[in-house]
């Protein structure tokens, strides 16, 4: 820490500040009010008007903190003196010269400080006007200047304080010229200052009025100091009702006034205007107000226009045709809920805002909570995520979940949570399901005759037929098996959605399936000289499985390999231990060298019929649902399934299974 140094002219400035008699003297409200509009104007906790005396530094008026003085030792303001600029210290946990100091070590944990140095009338350093903050913060140029403005005026009250207590101690005429001197500094105020004054009989004046209310108002001293209804009337009339119910209970309570309103500017146009003023009651029963105008026209209108820019996305909101939430991610309260949401739960929103979010959702949901949080800590966001929902009704109804975290302006974190009802598109998908089973069972009875009467045809059963029917049978035949491959195909899924599918699993070693998942589909590699190569550190572990599934599982994504890798090409099939969510599991890894997935395609790639749109693909045929199958296969066995691939340098799926161990049934 940097104690401050003594200035050169330390002794005179220290006589001129004594001379003011200043120090030790009690509140007052035109200092307190500077100090105040200091704090509202860069939104800051703590502002003071601080004075250097000898061994420390006082505080003739203070906002926010609970002394009256620290040691000049330990003091900003001592750095600030010695330059006419404001200090600014945006950190100062990194300033060399008060990063240890007390006051940012501890209360009140200074972070954010700009001092503007305030001068005796004859130009010596008394003190600052600043401002102080907790957190880190930047100061803009339009800020500095205002609040060399409120130090100007804080300048002037300490010259105005110096000069009443001179000419209170002089003769009783010179005190008219001490009012002139008072006035043109107050003139010379942005803004303006101001009396205002209502009578009992209801007349209204302004005693008292700087130059800066004839710059707003167009009004001379004399015209405001004979009848403020000139004044009145350049209200806009959707104010004035406002503003006169204030003054009146301003008046009546003798509480500060304080209020934005609209204007009629030189230019015809309303401009927004902002007053603070203290009422003071009379011996007579009227009341006078102190005050300040403040032309904050610019300043309103970006805060109307951010404002009207929020509702246009509360509409947006209401009008989204998914439910949207927004949680709070810390206690999981939920804080807004739009129409939407509302009515696919059929709650109200005050009973829905008082819901719990395990209310809503199914009890699977605890399993994946480790998951998502996790995707939200890693990536900001997760899903889409199915998941079932509960009404008001007790009733669970399908959606998919995506959420994105996000932080609000006091750094909270919070969560917007979609949730899209796929009811109607699960309803669509199982008629679909009923009527492509339905097909294939009635399919599968005629296929399988003609299937079984071309290949006796095909085998000479009729008598030996000529090479061109013979050729077209064989073309015969083998469209009929790919089509029974399909219908068997369409089965398997359809049992697969429907939980009909029969799965019998059971402790076994790996190895083994792999090497006979590699001998079935070496012929079909060979018809294109591709080798199928079978790692040689297979782990000596079981899985717990249906191997006959597991085998199909396996045969779809080698087969696929195969179809897409260039001819002599290789397929590399391995396997790898590896805790997932802290429990042994065992991938099976299928490499690949072709051209990898297209990135178009991959967001669809495991889903039933899909193909990406290529001619390479096309080219080698296929149902579209192998690799749903395989998807299908796997969750049902309790395992996962998926790809990693780049452009142009093939593609790697792999399945993952959790490894049998002692416990396992």
């Amino acid at each position: 820490m940097k104690a401050p140094e003594l200035p050169a002219n330390e002794r005179s400035r220290q006589t001129a500040l004594d001379q003011l008699r200043i120090l030790d003297t009690p509140p007052e409200d035109r200092f307190d009010r500077l100090t105040r509009m200091a704090a509202r104007l860069l939104d800051a906790p703590i502002a003071l008007i601080s004075l250097i005396d000898r061994d420390r530094q006082w505080f003739k008026s203070c906002v926010g903190l609970g002394v009256g003085e620290t040691p000049r030792s330990i003091s900003f303001c001592g750095h600030a003196i010695f330059d006419r600029q404001p200090l600014v210290i945006e950190d100062a946990l990194e300033d060399e010269r008060f990063c240890d100091n007390p006051l940012v070590t501890g209360d009140p944990n200074i972070r954010f400080y700009v001092g503007t140095p305030l001068h005796s009338a004859d130009g010596h350093a008394l003190g600052t006007l600043c401002v102080i903050d907790r957190k880190p913060r930047t100061l803009s140029e339009e800020d500095r200047q205002c609040l060399r403005d409120l130090a100007d005026c804080a300048e002037e009250q300490i010259s105005a304080r110096e000069l009443a207590i001179h000419y209170r101690d002089q003769e009783l005429e010179q005190q008219n010229e001490s009012l002139v001197v008072l006035k043109q500094l107050a003139d010379l105020v942005p803004g303006g200052l101001y009396q205002f004054r209502v009578y009992p009989d209801g007349r209204m004046n302004y005693p008292y009025s700087s130059k800066g209310i004839e710059r707003m108002f167009g009004l001379t001293e004399k015209q405001a100091r004979e009848d403020a209804a000139a004044v009145f009337a350049m209200i806009n009339p959707d104010d004035l009702p406002t503003v006169t119910a204030s003054i009146d209970e301003s008046a009546r309570r003798l509480s500060t006034w304080s209020i934005q309103f609209r204007i009629r500017g030189q230019e015809r146009s309303w401009r927004w205007i902002e007053g603070n003023s203290t009422p003071q009651k009379l011996s007579d029963g009227s009341v006078i107000w102190h005050g300040y105008l403040e032309d904050i026209d610019d300043k309103k209108r970006a805060l109307i226009g951010l404002q009207e820019s929020e509702l246009q996305l509360r509409r947006l909101f209401e009008l989204a045709p998914s439910g949207i939430l927004l949680v709070d991610y810390k206690t999981a309260a939920i804080i807004d809920v739009n129409a939407a949401m509302l009515k696919s739960t059929g709650y109200r929103k005050d009973e829905f805002l008082k819901l719990d979010y395990r209310q809503l959702l199914a009890s699977s949901h605890g399993s994946l909570r480790t998951e998502v949080l996790e995707e939200l800590r890693q990536t900001g966001y997760f899903g889409p995520l199915e998941q079932e929902v509960t009404d008001c009704n007790g009733t669970a109804y399908p959606a998919i979940i995506h959420s994105m975290l996000i932080r609000d302006s006091s750094e909270r974190k919070l969560l917007w949570v979609l949730v899209e009802d796929i009811s109607e598109r699960k309803k669509i998908e199982r008629m679909k399901n009923q009527f492509v089973s339905t097909v294939s069972h009635e399919l599968r009875t005629p296929l399988t005759s003609i299937t079984g009467a071309i290949g006796l045809l095909a085998g000479g059963a009729a008598g030996t037929l000529p090479p061109k029917a013979q050729h077209m049978m064989a073309i015969a035949e083998r469209n009929a098996r790919q089509l029974a491959t399909l219908i068997n195909d369409l089965l398997d899924i359809e049992k697969l959605v429907a939980g009909k599918l029969d799965i019998n699993l059971k402790r076994q070693p790996l190895q083994p399936l792999l090497e006979q998942a590699v001998t079935i589909n070496q012929p079909y590699g060979a018809q294109r000289k591709i080798t199928i190569d079978l790692a040689p550190d297979i782990p000596e572990t079981e899985v717990f499985v249906d191997g006959r599934r597991l085998l199909q599982a396996l045969n779809n994504l080698i087969s696929n390999a195969i179809k897409f890798s260039p001819d002599s090409g290789r397929v590399n099939l391995s396997a790898r231990q590896k805790i997932s969510e802290g429990k042994p599991t065992v991938t099976i890894d299928i490499e690949d060298n072709g051209q990898g997935v297209p990135e178009a395609f991959r967001d669809q790639i495991f889903q039933r019929f899909a193909q990406a749109d290529s001619s390479d693909t096309r080219s080698q045929g296929g149902t579209g649902l192998g690799l749903a199958i395989t998807r299908e296969l796997v969750t049902v066995m309790g395992g996962d399934v998926g790809f990693e691939s780049l452009p142009g340098r093939g593609a790697t799926f792999w399945i993952r299974l959790p490894m049998a161990n002692s416990d396992a049934p």
